[in-house]
């Protein structure tokens, strides 16, 4: 048996935070020589912690409630515990926890977290083994996982609202909330947003959100502008410039997607029925793609049912057109008028076919 003493930041708070004494006692499976210390808020401050005989121990001084885990080596999954004073007992056999009511509580939220992790991995895996024309039919169960784990996310922040068990599942539950949900979550009246974890992923979020906003704001300025023309080759490899196509009296949707981009291919059905139903209309599209390999490429345009034009550098992210358009994640588009004037992008699922009825209704 060891121990390791030591000094963490924990979840440093302010000037007057009070540092407590934690106590950690651990039983590891046989094979685990080594566990780790890990503080959520500093990485940097993780320790190593020798185990003998399946038996680890450690102890030392951290904020009040700074939010601590154990890891044993080799594992994606750590036992986490708030440092309220009480001391802990750790199982890693099962991931088990004793100690607090409070950190009791938080073990359970977690270990049923896990087996909703677990749910979604396992069906992404069997997705992922069928057919590429099969796998669009599972898309429904995969988002009733997703939506069953955010429900679960969801009640822990309605019943813990009153201590610091959301802070953490924070970060996993404002990935899955709507919009209303998140900044209800982020409130800052709410008692786990006092807590120093809390504050730092919402510091985090609103400086992404921020440049999220500021790309948007900038891609969005080439909406009313002439479309840029670009050259690239198509799936025999000829050359084609983009001004082939748009600007020619019909309305054209540039849509630019990728073989492996899941969501691209969860998107395309829209787009094709898009495309089915406005053709004779007046309506086509153009696919650039992102792919590196031409293989993929051509398959998934024959799985997918694509029968538009389709053009590709297989530059990857270094597709030409990625920086004329500002295109820094896909499924994206550019909806061009018939003289060739950008009027809208990134219309997907009911805002496309809103759009589409709109104009040729």
């Amino acid at each position: 048996m060891s121990a390791a003493i030591l000094l963490l930041c924990g979840a440093c708070s302010s000037g007057d935070s009070k540092e407590v004494k934690f106590s950690v006692e651990g039983t590891a499976p046989e094979n685990v020589k080594t566990v780790y210390l890990v503080d959520r808020l500093n990485p940097e401050k993780n320790d190593t912690i020798e185990v003998k005989d399946g038996k680890f121990t450690v102890e030392g001084q951290a904020d009040r409630d700074a939010l601590l885990g154990i890891n044993a080596e080799g594992s994606q999954w750590t036992v986490i515990f708030f440092n309220d004073g009480t001391p802990v007992k750790i199982d890693l056999n099962d991931n088990s926890l004793k100690g607090s009511e409070l950190n009791e509580q938080l073990t359970k939220y977690d270990l049923e977290s896990g087996k909703f992790h677990q749910e979604i991995q396992s069906t992404v895996e069997s997705i992922l083994a069928l057919p590429s024309e099969e796998q669009e039919a599972m898309i429904p169960q995969y988002q009733e996982k997703i939506d069953a784990y955010a429900n679960h996310l969801k009640s822990i922040f309605e019943k813990e609202k009153d201590n610091f068990i959301p802070v953490a599942f924070l970060s996993q539950y404002i990935s899955l909330a709507d919009v209303d949900e998140v900044e209800q979550a982020l409130d800052s009246t709410r008692f786990y947003m006092s807590h120093p974890v809390a504050k730092d992923i919402k510091e985090k979020i609103e400086k992404q959100l921020a440049s999220q906003k500021a790309a948007e704001e900038e891609a969005n300025k080439i909406i009313g502008q002439k479309f840029i023309d670009f050259e690239e080759p198509d799936v025999k490899g000829k050359m084609h410039k983009l001004s082939e196509y748009v600007g020619k009296g019909t309305w054209v949707l540039v849509d630019f997607w990728a073989s492996w981009c899941g969501p691209c291919r969860a998107e395309m059905p829209n787009v094709v029925e898009a495309y089915n139903k406005y053709h004779q209309k007046g309506f086509d599209i153009v696919g650039v793609s992102f792919d590196r390999e031409k293989e993929p490429w051509v398959k998934a345009i024959d799985e997918l049912k694509m029968p538009w034009t389709h053009l590709s550098d297989l530059k990857y992210w270094e597709n030409v057109a990625s920086d004329l358009y500002g295109i820094k994640s896909i499924p994206a588009n550019l909806l061009i008028a018939p003289e060739g004037t950008i009027v809208a992008r990134d219309l997907r699922g009911n805002a496309l076919q809103a759009k589409l009825e709109e104009i040729f209704k």
